[in-house]
């Protein structure tokens, strides 16, 4: 076959597979809350009452039935990804604790549940893009260039 066919038809692949990744949307990572959750163990009451002065308590009985769940799975799991949800859907009582903006920023709650206070550390973050997403990206553009390279070099060694 002709090098010049050759070109035309690595051209025609590269096109598209350097063009896709680029025209193509980039997903919406947006804020998320990590949520994780400790029991604390206070030796006296006045070591209760010095560690909880200053931070929000919150009752159990008064988060959401969503922010029960998250609270129930962040305490028999500790940090996990079954414990991280988007801003927007995490629970109000938790949410309104954080400053405006989209920065990374830590907050700590006390949750009150049956008698025991749970130390629950909650950090908002943007995330970001995994490894298989990075590479959905990266590996066309890569093949493109070497497409183009290819049909590059086919039309310079190409015989009139």
């Amino acid at each position: 076959m002709n090098r010049r066919y050759l070109a035309v038809i690595a051209v025609l692949i590269a096109v598209p597979l350097f063009a896709g990744p680029l025209v193509s949307p980039v997903p919406d990572y947006g804020p998320h809350i990590e949520i994780s959750a400790d029991k604390v163990n206070f030796s006296s009451e006045e070591e209760k009452e010095e560690g909880i002065r200053n931070e929000t308590t919150i009752d159990y009985q008064n988060l959401s039935n969503s922010g029960q769940q998250l609270f129930d799975k962040a305490d028999k799991r500790g940090w996990s990804s079954d414990t991280m949800v988007r801003f927007d859907e995490a629970p109000k009582s938790w949410t309104t604790n954080f400053s405006q903006g989209f920065k990374t920023e830590t907050n700590v709650i006390y949750v009150h549940k049956n008698g025991q206070y749970y130390h629950v550390n909650l950090h908002r973050f943007i995330p970001s893009p995994s490894f298989k997403a990075f590479m959905l990206r990266l590996g066309p553009l890569l093949g493109a260039i070497g497409l183009g390279t290819l049909a590059g070099y086919f039309v310079l060694t190409a015989e009139d």
